[in-house]
Order: C-alpha cells, then structure tokens, then sequence
C-alpha cells in the first residue's frame, strides 16, 4: 500500500526541490531570513520525503542522478550565501600574476604606493570579508583559484562558474566513492542519499563553493584506498586532502592501531613527503609567515556557533569581565589534540569502523572549536552515512538557521537559536549513542536503523 502510493510524493518532492534550489540560488538573498529558512525547511521535507522512499536500489539510482541535477542546476547562479568568492579570486589573481597569495595582506594593494597589480581592485577588496587577515587555503585550493582566474580574468561571475564546474565533478566522484565504501562495508546502498541529497551539502559546496567539497572526495579516496590496502594511492590521496584543506590531519592518529609497524611508518613519510610536494610551488617563508598567522587568530580571534567554547567565554566574562578567546582558544585547541590522541589510542579498531572513528574524531574538533560554520558540518554529515547514527543529518538542518543573523547592515548572532540548536543535536547524539550502546550488547534490542 506505501509502496503504490509512494510513487506522486517522490516525483512531487523532486520537482519541489528543483524549483526551491533554483530560487535560493537565483533570487534568495542571505539576509531575507525569513524567506530563506522557509524555503530551506521545504527543501529538507523533500529531502526526508526522498530518503523514505528510496527503498530499492533503482529508486536510489534514479535519486542520486536527480542529486547531480540539482547540482547542475545552480551552475550559473551566483554564491549570493557567501562572499568567500571574493576572496578566492582575490588569491587567483595574485597568484597569476606571480604574486605569492601569502606575501601580503590585503590592504597592503590598497596602501599609497603599493604595486598595480592588474584584477587586484579597489571594488574587489571592499569584498572582501577580512582584508585585515592573510589567506588560509592550501595549495589545491590556491591551484583551483588561479585556474579559475586565469579562464575570466576580469569577472567574479565568471570565475564562480569556472569553480563550480571542478566542485560539481569532485561531488560526482564523491558520490561514487560513497557507494564503494558502502558496498565494501555491505551496508544499504540508499545511504548514499544522506549525503547527495542532503540540502546542506548541495548548497553550501556546490552552491556557495566551499572547497570542502574536495578535501571530501581526496579524503573518501584515501579510505576507500586504505580500506582496499593499496596504502601507497591512500597516502597520496590522503595528501591532496591535506592540500585542500587542513582538517584531514586530525585523522592521521586513527592509523596507528589499524597499521602497525613498518606499514605504519611507511605510510606516514609517504603522506608527507606527497604533502611536502604539493605545498612546494607555494613553500617559502611568507607561506609559514602567513599560515600560522592565520591558524593563530583562527583560534584566537575568530567565533561563530560555537558551543562548549560560548559556556567557557560565559564564565570568562563573569569572573574577567571580558572576552577571554585568547585565552580558551588555545586550551581548546591543546584539549582538541589531547581527546583524539586519546581516543585513537583507547578505541578498539575491530569493533568501530573507520568512518566512524574519524566521525568521532572530528565530532571532537567540532565541539571544541570556536568557530563552526555551517559548511563545516559536510565532512560530519558524510562520515555518519557509514554509520547507525542520525544526528548530523538533523545538524545539517539546524546550523543552517545561523543564517538568521545576516541582515542588509550585517552580522549579529542569535545565541538563542545557537542555544537551541545545541540542545536539539547534543540530545539527539547522546540518545544515539545510548541505543547504539545497548545494540551492542544486546543482541534482542530491536533495530531502528537500517
């Protein structure tokens, strides 16, 4: 009976989804809260419409080309979410004009007798979200910007387009990997959609052109290659993970009880010395200058949807009486690297696969952190699909509301909905991981997931 009925829900949920991704991206504007999270919550009900009916293997083939579609589809539109873009080009343009995209600050082009460098604007940096900080993207991220750059020299549109075309092609190849690793794992292969279709990722990667997009397929690469044990193709993509983004680094201690020895070893100089290789055309000193800078006031200076960091500054300022981040940033980042060398030393690798080991991991990075974008949130909700666990896909759905904040003047968080947000999600996970627990140990407990 569900199954003869499913069919007009489906097709009505994938033609309103079409038309709600077309509007955000064209027409939708960042600050238009209103609008945007109403039009948002439909998208997520389609999603979940979507997922509940995708209960044979063609269905979920004939979903996850419709998940590729939505993603062509906002091919032309311009990232209206983000003003990353700006920032992006910025650092293609330097780069093609054989300007170290490290060597300066913004502001330093806008200085009385700074050099002309042509595409590098007045315009362009009153865009820019912090001239007053050096860049942070490795050299992937540099290489698709320059690339970009070069094809429209003098459009930001243009270039946005350019970049969309290589996240588009990384997100296909994501997809597949995704349903590898599930095979290989022999878990439901409808998984997949918790992650091609899922509203947060198809508008914060595609969409607004976070380059997590491919650090997630480098880094699916390295697993599916690690899972297979062709080590040598893991590490080296492993390393251009790496030199996307910098956040795969915080997976290297998983290795350590699941390779031993030699092979261990073998594999750690490996992704090294290919990391080295890629960082060497950017390496000099105004790279290490410029990137512990910014890794510094990352920590130090930056705060957004926070959550264990917001409790800490609360206290700061009761017995400060001011903003204590200087402070919290670097116990939080010292804790951060003591709670995963712990838990890769402490978990058992027999019993937790490693996507849910590295779930683990940045679960903890993500909870410590002081600055939590909703973007960031991709390489979570990606690593839950091999595992029993939910909570980030009701995640990808609250952090969006942190878009609530934007107005036509400005930024100004709402700790309320913040405070909410962190209510639903830590819940949910801990209400997770009871029932996983007891799964575990219990064979006669009843499974609620598939």
């Amino acid at each position: 009976m569900v199954k003869s009925k499913s069919g007009p829900a489906l097709y009505l949920a994938s033609v309103l989804s079409l038309l709600l991704y077309i509007f955000i991206a064209y027409v939708v504007k960042r600050h238009e809260s209103f609008l945007l999270l109403t039009c948002y919550t439909l998208l997520f009900t389609a999603f979940l419409t979507m997922w509940y009916y995708a209960y044979s293997s063609k269905r979920v083939r004939w979903l996850v080309v419709l998940a590729i579609f939505l993603r062509v589809s906002l091919l032309l539109a311009f990232p209206n979410l983000s003003d990353d873009i700006y920032r992006f080009v910025w650092d293609g343009r330097l780069i093609n004009n054989d300007i170290h995209p490290f060597s300066h600050l913004p502001t330093y082009f806008m200085s009385p007798g700074s050099p002309d460098v042509p595409g590098i604007t007045s315009s362009l940096f009153y865009q820019l979200n912090s001239p007053e900080y050096f860049t942070i993207y490795p050299p992937v991220s540099q290489f698709f910007f320059s690339v970009s750059a070069s094809i429209f020299p003098e459009s930001v549109h243009g270039s946005a387009i350019v970049m969309r075309i290589f996240i588009i092609v990384a997100e296909i190849g994501s997809i597949w990997l995704i349903t590898r690793i599930l095979f290989h794992y022999k878990l439901p292969s409808r998984h997949v959609l918790l992650y091609a279709l899922n509203p947060l990722i198809i508008l914060e990667l595609t969409g607004n052109l976070h380059f997590e997009a491919f650090m997630i397929f480098f880094l699916l690469v390295a697993v599916y290659f690690f899972l297979t044990r062709r080590y040598i193709i893991s590490a080296l993509a492993l390393a251009f993970a790496i030199a996307s983004k910098l956040l795969p680094l915080i997976f290297l201690p998983l290795l350590i009880r699941r390779i031993w020895g030699k092979q261990l070893l073998v594999y750690y100089v490996l992704t090294a010395i290919f990391t080295l290789i890629l960082f060497l055309p950017l390496i000099n000193q105004e790279l290490i200058n410029g990137m512990s800078s910014s890794l510094s006031l990352y920590f130090q200076r930056f705060e957004f949807n926070a959550s264990i960091y917001y409790l800490l500054r609360e206290g700061g300022f009761y017995l400060k009486g001011y903003n204590t981040i200087h402070i919290l940033g670097k116990y939080l980042a010292a804790s951060t690297f003591i709670l995963i060398m712990g838990y890769a030393l402490l978990h058992n690798p027999r019993r937790v696969k490693l996507p849910e080991a590295m779930l683990w991991v940045i679960l903890i990075y993500c909870m410590l952190t002081t600055t939590l974008h909703p973007w960031y949130l991709a390489t979570v909700v990606l690593l839950s699909v091999f595992t029993p666990f939910r909570f980030p896909v009701l995640w990808s759905f609250l952090a969006f509301v942190t878009y609530v904040g934007y107005s036509e003047t400005g930024f100004q968080e709402n700790l309320i909905l913040t405070t909410i947000e962190y209510v639903l999600v830590y819940t949910c996970m801990l209400y997770e991981i009871y029932i996983h627990y007891i799964r575990s140990t219990n064979k006669k407990v009843v499974e609620v997931y598939e």
